[in-house]
C-alpha cells in the first residue's frame, strides 16, 4: 500500500511538472478567440495604444483620462488612438500622443516583469478627447465608459472587445467582440491550477470545457457589463495561461471595482 501511495504521488508530481512546462500564466496575447465582428460604435470607449503598431488597449474613463493594464506602460512614447474601428479607415478617430512617463501612472505595488496583482495603470491626456463629436451617420465615435456604480453585479453575462487576433492567427481589421461570462475570484481560483499567481483584486471569464476562456482579448482592455443604467467596465484584460491551443483556463482581469479608489484618488492627486 504505501508503495502505491509513493508511486501515485510520483506520478502527480510529473503530471503537474508537465502541465507546468506545457502552459504558463503570461500576458494576454491579444487573441480574441471565438469572437465576432463588433458593431461601428458599439464599444466608442476603447482605444488603442501605438509605438510601431498596436501593442495594448485601454479605455477612456473621463475626457482626460484612460484606464488599462500597468504591463502596458513601460515606454516613453507612444500614441492613443479612439474611436477606431476599422484599423485602415482612420476618419473619425481621435489620436493623442504621450511623450514621457510623467504622462501616466502605474500602480505602487505592481512588479514589472511576471504576471501577477495591481496590473492597472492610468493614462492622462492633456489636451482631452472630444466626447461630443458626432460621425456622419449620427454615431458618436469617441466616449467614456462608466466605473462600477455598486449597484450590480461584477460577475455574470459580460462583453468583451479588441483587435486581437482570432482563431486561426490572423489580424482582423475590425474590432472584434466576445461574450464572456465572468466568475469572480473563488470559483477563478478553483478553475485554475493551485500555484497561479491569481490575488482578490482579480475577476476572469471562463467557460468550462472551451477555449473561450483563454487568451481573449487585448492586453489592457475593458470587459465590460451591461446594466439598466449602461455600460460598465468590470475588468481590465491582464493575463492568460498559454499557450492558446493547449490550454482552457480561465482568462484573467484586474477588478476595476477592487482598484476603484485607487483610480480617484491618482486622478484627483495628479499634477502636470
Amino acid at each position: 500500500m504505501k508503495a502505491f501511495v509513493v508511486f501515485a504521488l510520483a506520478i502527480a508530481s510529473v503530471s503537474a511538472a508537465n502541465l507546468d512546462a506545457i502552459s504558463q500564466p503570461a500576458f494576454a496575447s491579444g487573441r480574441i478567440i471565438n469572437g465576432h465582428e463588433a458593431q461601428k460604435g458599439e464599444a466608442p470607449y476603447i482605444v488603442s495604444l501605438r509605438a510601431i503598431s498596436h501593442f495594448c488597449a485601454g479605455s477612456i474613463i473621463n475626457e482626460n483620462w484612460v484606464l488599462t493594464a500597468a504591463h502596458c506602460l513601460d515606454s516613453d512614447k507612444f500614441t492613443v488612438v479612439a474611436g477606431l474601428h476599422s484599423r485602415f479607415d482612420e476618419s473619425n478617430v481621435q489620436i493623442r500622443k504621450v511623450t514621457s512617463k510623467s504622462q501616466y501612472i502605474v500602480h505602487e505595488d505592481y512588479v514589472y516583469g511576471g504576471v501577477g496583482p495591481n496590473d492597472i495603470g492610468l493614462i492622462y491626456i492633456p489636451e482631452g478627447f472630444d466626447l461630443n463629436t458626432l460621425s456622419r451617420d449620427g454615431v458618436a465615435p469617441v466616449s467614456k465608459v462608466a466605473l462600477p456604480s455598486g449597484k450590480y453585479e461584477s460577475t455574470g453575462n459580460g462583453r468583451l472587445f479588441g483587435w486581437g487576433r482570432d482563431n486561426s492567427g490572423a489580424l482582423p481589421i475590425v474590432l472584434q467582440t466576445l461574450e464572456a461570462n465572468i466568475i469572480g475570484y473563488s470559483k477563478c481560483k478553483a478553475a485554475l491550477p493551485f500555484w497561479a499567481p491569481l490575488k482578490k483584486g482579480n475577476i476572469c471569464s471562463y467557460t468550462a470545457g472551451t477555449t473561450d476562456g483563454a487568451c481573449n482579448g487585448d492586453s489592457g482592455g475593458p470587459l465590460v457589463r451591461y446594466t439598466s443604467d449602461g455600460v460598465e467596465q468590470v475588468g481590465i484584460v491582464s493575463w492568460v495561461y498559454t499557450p492558446c491551443s493547449l490550454t482552457k483556463f480561465p482568462s484573467v482581469y484586474t477588478s476595476v471595482s477592487a482598484y476603484q479608489k485607487w483610480i480617484e484618488e491618482k486622478i484627483k492627486s495628479y499634477r502636470v
